[in-house]
């Protein structure tokens, strides 16, 4: 008879869903702004005379806010929790918009919306992300995709929004309204519940072998022996007192048992020679209170006349005769004390440790040693810097060709729709391919740079839409695989810190190159060189990571044809 190992995992569904709905939630309420920064903030920029610099300077300041968060999000999140990160950082975006809104100097703007504003989006960004990682494992692609439809559905109706409520209430007025409605984040934070309230058991399938025997018999020799030791430290917790066979003996111990013993069928296999063990002294100890028919467990303990009966090379000092309550373990107080001298020597050496190698430890900066990581990080932050950049630039590129504020708005809402239809569509079947989720990132924005690159030269109505289309839908194909790149590569213990360390180098390089792609477009007067400069911004995320792959693949050649040469002169 035998049973299925069970464990409890995150639901890949169930409540999940839910949480998709307020991540998605929130991410409406707090980023959807973002592509409209051009339209909301074009007329008051022109009249404070900074027009595409002061732009650039209030959006490379937001971006280093969002993403210089992600340095204390990950302690954050471990020290409360997701739940709690987001329902703060949901009330900081609020607040942020609101005070924007008496806004008359670069100054004002700056300190409310790039540092309160940008403070809060990068709390909800990160602790959002760390909850969808929680909850799904084998969907993570399809929840964080349909979860970023919610961003994309804001940028679709974002622009007409802003044009009207700048219309009916000018710009302050409509910055205001905007920041009440992020108020309505904090009721999908509030959805973000702990994921092990909804963990579920996992059920193994028994032609893979992971199973265990109802009744089983004694371990082998060696077998186990940290799961062992674990369940010994178990059962002395109660201060067990270890005593030799004699002590015992002279304490009137009988080897009669109050209960009946159980046995497995291999239980009378014996020991691997193939025959039953002679029979020992045994202790009888009831253990478990809950238990009423009294689960015991039985110490088959070594005496001189039965180790003259074990084999010449049996170097155990005592075996266990397991029933159907306890596992068998080896109960050696050997073992016990090194695994207390071994905890003891841990604790020496956290204490011996100084206050920096203890803040590496705490905020897992032990991940700046690892090159793919860091390469991995590279190219995320420039394709962030340029993605950022063509978001601030666009409105502007498409005033400069003669378009007014309503075709504007039209053209941002045609790319944001395809963006969710891709948004929507791939992420099923992308996680069905046999293919990483850096790669297919990489492939969709190699892509995304070309389209871009013929855009910036269209200035024809019906040109411009359909390469909107396109943009937008491989846009959204490439977004899907934007963060995921990060929880593939990093375990969910180490998750909060990579996606924080991944946030501060955006930030690193959004500061760098965000003010300098700015300069480039008021040096040159000409908005499709500056969407060109984006494209190879892009192209070297491409470069970089093809280079890793291309060295990765020599080294894996190199290990098989030297294992290979061996394998040849063994034989």
């Amino acid at each position: 008879m035998f049973m299925e190992n069970k464990k409890l995992v995150p639901p890949d569904g169930g409540w999940g869903w839910i949480v998709v709905m307020g991540v998605s939630a929130v991410n409406l309420c707090t980023r959807s702004i973002e592509q409209s920064f051009g339209l909301l903030f074009g007329d008051l920029l022109k009249d404070l005379g900074v027009e595409t610099t002061g732009a650039a300077v209030i959006m490379s300041t937001l971006d280093a806010l969002i993403n210089f968060s992600g340095l204390f999000t990950g302690p954050l999140i471990r020290a409360f929790s997701y739940r709690k990160v987001s329902l703060a950082g949901s009330l900081l975006v609020a607040i942020g918009l609101i005070l924007t809104s008496w806004a008359n100097s670069m100054a004002h703007i700056i300190a409310t919306y790039s540092i309160i504003n940008g403070l809060g989006v990068g709390l909800t960004a990160s602790a959002t992300f760390v909850a969808l990682n929680n909850y799904f494992l084998k969907r993570r692609g399809q929840a964080i995709g349909f979860s970023l439809a919610g961003t994309a559905f804001g940028m679709m109706l974002m622009p007409q929004a802003v044009r009207l409520l700048l219309d009916e209430f000018g710009f302050r007025g409509a910055i205001f309204l905007l920041g009440g409605f992020a108020l309505n984040s904090l009721v999908g934070s509030v959805l973000l519940q702990p994921a092990k309230w909804h963990y579920v058991s996992e059920e193994k399938c028994l032609e893979d072998g992971d199973y265990k025997q109802e009744m089983e018999t004694i371990k082998e020799d060696g077998e186990d022996e940290d799961t062992e030791q674990a369940e010994v430290n178990k059962l002395i917790s109660n201060h067990l007192v270890i005593k030799t066979f004699e002590e015992l003996k002279a304490g009137a111990l009988t080897r009669k048992s109050t209960f009946p013993r159980n046995f497995s069928t291999m239980s009378f296999m014996g020991n691997r020679v193939g025959r039953r063990r002679t029979s020992k002294e045994s202790i009888m100890s009831s253990y478990s209170r809950l238990d009423f028919t009294g689960s015991s467990i039985q110490l088959a303990i070594d005496t001189p006349e039965s180790l003259a009966q074990e084999a010449p090379n049996s170097n155990n000092p005592s075996r266990l005769r397991r029933n159907m309550s306890y596992p068998g373990v080896q109960f050696s107080p050997q073992n016990k004390v090194l695994k207390e001298l071994q905890m003891e020597h841990e604790k020496f050496k956290e204490q011996q440790k100084t206050p920096w190698q203890k803040i590496v430890k705490f905020m897992d900066f032990d991940l700046l040693k690892d090159p793919i990581y860091l390469n991995l990080v590279f190219g995320l932050s420039v394709f962030y810097v340029a993605e950022q950049n063509f978001k601030m630039v666009m409105p502007f590129f498409f005033k400069s060709i003669g378009y007014d504020k309503q075709d504007i708005a039209l053209f941002l809402s045609v790319q944001a729709f395809t963006d969710i239809l891709a948004r929507l569509i791939l992420p099923p079947i992308c996680d069905r391919l046999d293919v990483s989720k850096r790669t297919l990132f990489m492939t969709g924005i190699f892509f995304l740079g070309l389209c871009r690159s013929i855009l910036a030269q269209q200035t024809a109505y019906v040109w411009i839409l359909v390469w909107l289309v396109i943009a937008g839908f491989i846009r959204g194909a490439a977004l899907i695989n934007f963060a995921i790149t990060i929880s593939e590569y990093a375990t969910l213990e180490k998750l909060p810190a990579a996606f924080g360390l991944h946030n501060v180098g955006k930030g690193l390089f959004v500061v760098t190159l965000g003010p300098v792609l700015g300069k480039i477009r008021d040096a040159t007067q000409s908005y499709p060189f500056c969407l060109h400069s984006q494209t190879v911004l892009i192209m070297t995320c491409v470069m970089a990571w093809l280079i890793e792959y291309l060295i990765e693949y020599c080294r894996t050649r190199t290990a098989e044809s030297e294992k290979s040469d061996t394998d040849t002169m063994n034989t």
